[in-house]
């Protein structure tokens, strides 16, 4: 039978703190993303043939049919989502402009999957343009569109459709075939009207010389190489075009201020100032304090799942049967975190190219994150079983790891703190638009039944993993000395995390280093654009590090916190990655 136990003065004072991060990162980001209620933040839903898409719509209060607004949509990349774009759509509509931010087909809470492109290659931008068309609130004749990456392409192709875009803002996508392709129009000095392409210095999918010298220059109506940061043609005759190169990565164009910065202006001078916007803003944005509000609101969540397990008994005790040094515990440690780092990188390249083959489950990379660490798990379980001995310093049968590994108190702790999890993030964006996120939205309710599907479809791929991974940074792993008092205790999942992370680091780390001061990449085109997905995966993995650490702490087995992990694992998987 599980007790709760009396809850000491030092939980009941973390529990407040963190209740109170949660409550204030909520209500200040709702506060910033409505601009101090000066706009009107709600989703939509738009329907394009039997296909229901979302929108995330700011409309600035001040909108009406005696008082129509400027209107842009914007379109994210792939494996993006409607809340990426929201920065920019935030900022737009501060300024006066109403936006709509767009899940795309297959993509966050939209119908539809990727292959539907193929029908309509605006991905649904066009039936938004539609839609904002419809509005009492809009002016019909002044609209833009905005994408990044493959919603650049996407927001092409609608302007191709819609004759009264006066405004195209591409961001490093877009550009395939300027000079012509079916469904997307031929970009020349004249079409579309007042072209913005923005690339970052760092996006490993372009070469910014080849870009300016061979592939704009006549869309931009010169015989020459395309200075970046100049504007050609002129905006009264809606010719204008610019070429921006900020210093950002693929992933990071969508929050980076020059990137926004650079949208705003384009879209105010293309298709004029709105009138009776309160303030001069200058170059000052909220969206940051906002992401920053979310985060706080995001770690005081995470913190409350990680203090509920202690309501049920105590932890378990692990007798000291010897002497541990500190540091022979560190390098044995750090051995293991080194081992299990290897297999990690060695068949995340390889299983990804896996995942584009067999496509299950079915989503787009979700299928390669799922092969990738399949293939990480039972590696890492076939050379614990055979090399155990050598690697963390005695024999360790997996039967035995697994005897007892799932008790009553154990399952407990693992449903209280995943269904709070669970409840509250899906309670949050149903009600209030409001999504936990560290760039993407990785953490929002399970929108449709095929969401629900895919989620169990993860399970058993994320389990093997998560078990792997806890003989390296837990069975097998030395306890720290005097591992019971909080700094250490502390300092040992930090340990863990940096343990965990520390590999993927150095591989991006060294991919930057090089590229800045040599202007090369290490992995170049497809290959470099997958690391990207380690920036996502990082905090993650951070994030499942601290929950198996504290799982194995309260029950001295690595099975509850492994299936934990593939519970939020699958929960990301399945909301995160497009059909």
């Amino acid at each position: 039978m599980v007790i709760i136990v009396k809850l000491s003065k030092t939980w009941l004072i973390s529990a407040a703190l963190l209740s109170a991060l949660l409550f204030s990162g909520i209500a200040t980001a709702l506060y910033l993303d409505s601009d101090s209620g000066r706009i009107e933040v709600e989703t939509v839903s738009i329907i394009e043939g039997n296909i229901k898409l979302s929108g995330l719509l700011y409309r600035p209060k001040s909108a009406d049919a005696a008082n129509p607004t400027a209107a842009v949509v914007l379109a994210h990349g792939i494996g993006g989502s409607k809340e990426m774009m929201s920065s920019i759509g935030l900022e737009l509509a501060r300024r006066g402009f109403t936006s709509l931010c767009l899940d795309l087909y297959g993509h966050g809470e939209s119908q539809g999957t990727v292959e539907d492109g193929r029908r309509d290659q605006s991905f649904g931008v066009y039936a938004a343009v539609r839609y904002l068309k419809s509005q009492p609130f809009v002016n019909s004749s002044a609209l833009g569109l905005l994408g990044h990456s493959l919603g650049a392409g996407a927001a092409r192709a609608a302007a191709f459709q819609e004759a009264d875009v006066n405004a195209l803002v591409l961001i490093a996508g877009g550009l395939g075939e300027v000079a012509g392709g079916s469904g997307y129009g031929v970009i020349n000095s004249t079409y579309p009207r007042n072209l913005l392409v923005i690339v970052g210095e760092y996006d490993i999918l372009f070469d910014i010389s080849k870009l300016a010298a061979e592939d704009l220059p006549a869309a931009f109506g010169v015989n020459h190489r395309v200075a970046p940061g100049v504007v050609y043609g002129s905006f009264s005759s809606q010719t204008a075009r610019k070429l921006v190169i900020p210093l950002t990565t693929h992933l990071f164009e969508p929050l980076d201020p020059a990137v926004i910065s650079e949208s705003i202006g384009w879209m105010e001078k293309s298709l004029g100032k709105p009138q009776g916007t309160q303030g001069d803003f200058g170059n000052g944005f909220v969206y940051p304090q906002r992401e920053a509000s979310i985060l706080a609101a995001f770690i005081g969540m995470l913190g409350l799942a990680v203090l509920l397990p202690h309501l049920f008994d105590s932890p378990c005790q692990k007798p000291r049967t010897e002497k541990v040094e500190a540091e022979e515990t560190s390098n044995g440690n750090w051995r293991l975190y080194l081992v299990w780092g290897v297999v990690n990188l060695a068949l995340f390249a390889p299983m990804f190219g896996v995942g584009l083959v067999l496509s299950f489950p079915p989503m787009i990379f979700g299928s390669s994150v799922a092969w990738w660490l399949l293939s990480s798990g039972l590696a890492g379980l076939l050379l614990s079983g055979k090399f155990s001995k050598r690697i963390a310093g005695r024999s360790l049968a997996l039967r035995d790891v697994s005897a007892g590994a799932f008790t009553k108190k154990g399952l407990i702790m693992i449903l209280a703190s995943f269904a709070f999890l669970f409840a509250t993030a899906t309670i949050l964006s149903t009600l209030l638009n409001f999504s936990f996120r560290i760039i993407a939205n990785i953490l929002s309710n399970l929108s449709s039944a095929r969401r629900v599907l895919a989620f169990a479809a993860f399970l058993p791929f994320f389990i093997p993993y998560f078990i792997s991974e806890g003989l390296y940074l837990h069975k097998f792993a030395q306890p720290m000395p005097n591992e019971q008092s909080i700094r250490n205790e502390t300092r040992n999942v930090a340990g863990k995390v940096f343990g965990k992370t520390a590999p993927f680091i150095a591989l991006l780390s060294l991919h930057y280093i090089v590229r800045i001061m040599f202007g090369i990449w290490i992995l170049p085109s497809f290959a470099g654009f997958l690391l990207e997905f380690l920036w996502l995966i990082l905090p993650i993995f951070a994030i499942t590090t601290v929950f198996s650490s504290m799982f194995y702490k309260r029950t001295e087995n690595i099975f509850p916190g492994a299936l934990f992990n593939s519970l939020l694992m699958a929960w990301v998987a399945s909301v995160v990655f497009p059909f």
